[in-house]
C-alpha cells in the first residue's frame, strides 16, 4: 500500500470515529436549548441578555446567583473556587450566574477571562438583573445565594461558603 494511500485511509477512519461523538453533544446542546422553560427563573432566563455568549440553562433545578467584581479583593481570592465549583456541578442541574458589580461589561469579562470561567454573567447595575427570581442585591461582596427553580431562597451568604457546601445547598 502506498504511503499516501495508507495515510488518508487512517484519516478517514479517524474521523469516522471522531464524528459521532461531536453530533451527539451538538444534538445535546440544541435539545436541551430548544425545550421550552417550564420555571419561574428558567422563564425570566429567557428574558434575559447576557454579557457572556454562555447562557444558564433553563432547566436547572438550583441557581446560584454569585456577586462578585473585579476590584474587589476577597472576589478576586475567591475566584479560581468559583471557577473549580463550577466544572464540579456539569451536569449536576446546578447553574451558576455570576451577577456582576463592575461598572462596565468589559471590566467583567475580563474579570472572567483573567480566570478563565465560562459561565453567565450580567452586571447588577442591569435592571434585567432584578427579574431574575429571587435575586436581591447584596449590600457586600463577594455574597451568593442559592435559589430553586422558582426563585424560592435557599441560603444567602458569603460566597465562600455557598461554594464550599454548594452540594449541600443544592441536595446533591
Amino acid at each position: 500500500m502506498k504511503k499516501h494511500t495508507f495515510f488518508y485511509l487512517m484519516m478517514a477512519l479517524g474521523l469516522c470515529l471522531a464524528t459521532p461523538a461531536a453530533y451527539s453533544a451538538d444534538s445535546k446542546d440544541k435539545t436541551e436549548e430548544a425545550a421550552p422553560a417550564t420555571s419561574a427563573v428558567g422563564k425570566a432566563i429567557e428574558e434575559i441578555t447576557f454579557i457572556t455568549d454562555k447562557r444558564p440553562s433553563t432547566s436547572a433545578k438550583y441557581y446560584i446567583y454569585l456577586q462578585s467584581a473585579s476590584w474587589c479583593g476577597p472576589c478576586n481570592a475567591e475566584m479560581p473556587h468559583v471557577v473549580k465549583a463550577y466544572k464540579a456541578m456539569k451536569g449536576k442541574k446546578v447553574e451558576l450566574i455570576l451577577v456582576g458589580s463592575d461598572k462596565t461589561e468589559d471590566e467583567a469579562k475580563g474579570f472572567m477571562k483573567k480566570y478563565k470561567a465560562d459561565f453567565p454573567c450580567i452586571l447588577k447595575s442591569d435592571p434585567q438583573a432584578r427579574k431574575l427570581p429571587g435575586f436581591k442585591p447584596a449590600s457586600g461582596i463577594p455574597n451568593a445565594a442559592v435559589v430553586d427553580a422558582e426563585g424560592k431562597e435557599i441560603v444567602n451568604t458569603h460566597a465562600g461558603e455557598v461554594i464550599k457546601n454548594w452540594k449541600k445547598y443544592t441536595k446533591k
